[in-house]
């Protein structure tokens, strides 16, 4: 007798629980749609808007080439982070489009310098 109410009271746990879970995810779900981000996917949504943003895209296609290089690391290496993290840090930014190859390149080129 103790078991099937154990096991009752179980059953109605695991319920309570899945609601809750897809109320949560309902809930979030809602919040990225009405921000207008994909709520199946808002990490790859939210790269793709950066790199579109007017922070990346150059105001006239004529001053690509006279971009403003990227800001300069502050002296030394970044704190925590290794000659190969940083490394691949610029190569992750570079696959995911957010930089340039010219940029990428530069970037690089003042990691090796800085050591």
């Amino acid at each position: 007798m103790f078991i099937e109410g154990f096991g009752g009271l179980f059953m109605v746990a695991f319920v309570a629980v899945a609601i809750a879970s897809v109320a949560m995810a309902a809930r979030r779900a809602k919040k990225l749609h009405d921000a207008g981000i994909d709520p199946l996917d808002p990490e790859t949504d939210l790269q793709v808007r950066w790199a579109q943003s007017r922070t990346m895209a150059p105001a006239d296609p004529a001053q690509a080439a006279v971009r403003a290089p990227a800001p300069e690391p502050p002296s030394g290496s970044e704190p925590g982070k290794t000659l190969e993290e940083r490394l691949a840090e610029i190569d992750r930014l570079y696959a995911a489009g957010s930089i340039t190859r010219s940029e990428r390149d530069a970037a690089r080129g003042r990691i090796l310098d800085s050591i």
